[in-house]
């Protein structure tokens, strides 16, 4: 029995020897943990933005299928329709050319007969006819 209490109080002994030369290790390791102490408030708002950036991508995961399902529908529907607007596009330009060159023959024509209107509004007959028609005066030009 002796032996068991000399063991034990070895056993013991030991342990108190480990702990007292583990303190300066501990006290070490505990400043080394006092930033980090401090930094849990932020841990904490970190937690809640992942949740969030969790929430979020649960959302996006169940709404992506569809955004890609009507992303591909607008794709085939151009596809379908790039003909057509490049067609339109060269229309577009014969158009301009065609507006430019009746904007060449027109603007003579303009002047021409404003010319040929003041000539028949000097022409003698012009004016008894004018005269001779009902509602008509010669002014009303």
């Amino acid at each position: 029995m002796l032996r068991s209490v000399l063991g034990l109080a070895n056993r013991v002994a030991t342990g108190l020897v480990s702990g007292v030369l583990a303190l300066p290790r501990i006290a070490d390791a505990l400043a080394q943990l006092t930033p980090l102490a401090q930094a849990l408030p932020q841990v904490a708002e970190l937690r809640s933005t992942l949740e969030r950036l969790e929430q979020l991508a649960t959302f996006l995961a169940n709404e992506m299928p569809e955004a890609l399902h009507q992303l591909e529908a607008v794709q085939r529907r151009l596809a379908e329709l790039e003909p057509r607007i490049a067609t339109l596009a060269g229309n577009t330009g014969q158009l301009d050319e065609s507006i430019r060159v009746l904007a060449a023959a027109l603007g003579p024509l303009q002047g021409t007969t404003e010319r040929l209107g003041r000539l028949v509004d000097r022409l003698p007959e012009h004016k008894r006819r004018a005269q001779a028609l009902p509602g008509s005066a010669v002014g009303d030009r």
